[in-house]
């Protein structure tokens, strides 16, 4: 990819390994609450990488559970407090990933449906936030993804034309964003219910090691 000038990158599931934090958090109130016993799988193919509101309709699709989002807003950020987000790793060279990029001077934005706030904190623990050019957080966007509003308004923010730009994703939802905006998108995952939703996409890749050769 001789021409990339810039990668844009998801955040939860993509560059930290945030899937089985958000899982161990919600899996008590749902049991606690309304006796579901809520297993990684189900997590993985029904809740990761959408919104709380998204999330609290699917609630109701697969159990019946008719909740407020106040109340799971709540209730999965005292959980979150509880746990400490910084306790969350890195992806699986996301690090080298990184450093290969800025020594090539591919510039790195994030599009994520997580908070800004969040975001930075953990970034600068892991001392790569000076790394990243452009934010686009949950605050910024009426229409989360898989609306293509967030990475239009990334590549806004960029400068860059499509064609100079991948997205990196872990999710069908972030995939379907990335890619109805124009965008080269990878996914990587390696959880099959995901892998089975991503057939549309430029890559499909089990790591971010095979994303570091795929960009040299």
């Amino acid at each position: 990819m001789k021409d990339l000038k810039a990668v844009f990158f998801d955040f939860d599931g993509t560059l930290v390994d945030s899937e089985h934090f958000y899982f161990e958090a919600w899996k008590p109130i749902l049991k606690q609450h309304f006796a579901v016993n809520l297993d990684f799988e189900t997590w993985i193919q029904y809740f990761a990488g959408h919104t709380l509101a998204r999330n609290i309709l699917t609630m109701k699709e697969l159990w019946g559970v008719d909740v407020k989002e106040e109340f799971m807003w709540k209730s999965t950020r005292e959980n979150y407090a509880n746990q400490d987000m910084l306790t969350i790793p890195l992806m699986p060279h996301a690090r080298e990933l990184i450093d290969f990029l800025v020594e090539r001077d591919i510039q790195m934005g994030l599009v994520t449906s997580n908070f800004r706030p969040t975001v930075e904190r953990m970034l600068e623990h892991y001392g790569l936030l000076q790394h990243f050019s452009w934010f686009v957080t949950r605050e910024d966007v009426v229409n989360p993804k898989p609306n293509p509003t967030c990475y239009q308004k990334a590549l806004l923010l960029s400068g860059f034309d499509t064609s100079e730009v991948v997205a990196i994703e872990d999710t069908a939802t972030g995939s379907r964003a990335a890619y109805d905006a124009g965008l080269t998108c990878i996914a990587v995952t390696k959880q099959k219910a995901e892998r089975d939703r991503l057939d549309f996409v430029n890559h499909l890749l089990f790591d971010l090691k095979e994303v570091n050769d795929l960009l040299r």
